[in-house]
């Protein structure tokens, strides 16, 4: 999980056990073993989504080096086709090849 959501989970468990241990004396305060229990459950939600992201990101990051490298391959075609035209045809000639001059 990211470092935030390590620290927030840490955090939250510490206030929760602490006020688990002084609800007697927080109840007259609103605080209830209710609300403890939800922010529990909400906790072991947060987990399990800040899990499911690091899975999808470590996907994201599999599948945005494949595209960079077919990236990479398409700009490399690309020049040397655009060399191939510049290098035999006078500029004129390279609109008709779809290559633009753009100086």
């Amino acid at each position: 999980m990211s470092k935030t959501i390590d620290l927030q989970v840490e955090k939250s468990r510490e206030l929760i056990k602490g006020y688990r241990q002084h609800i007697a004396e927080l109840q007259s305060k609103g605080v209830t073993a209710q609300q403890l229990d939800k922010m529990e459950a909400d906790l072991a939600r947060l987990e399990v989504a800040g899990e499911e992201c690091d899975r999808l990101r470590a996907q994201l990051g599999e599948k945005v080096h494949a595209m960079n490298e077919i990236l990479q391959k398409v700009k490399e075609d690309f020049q040397e086709q655009k060399k191939l035209v510049k290098t035999n045809y006078e500029q004129p000639y390279w609109l008709k090849f779809g290559i633009q001059d753009r100086r």
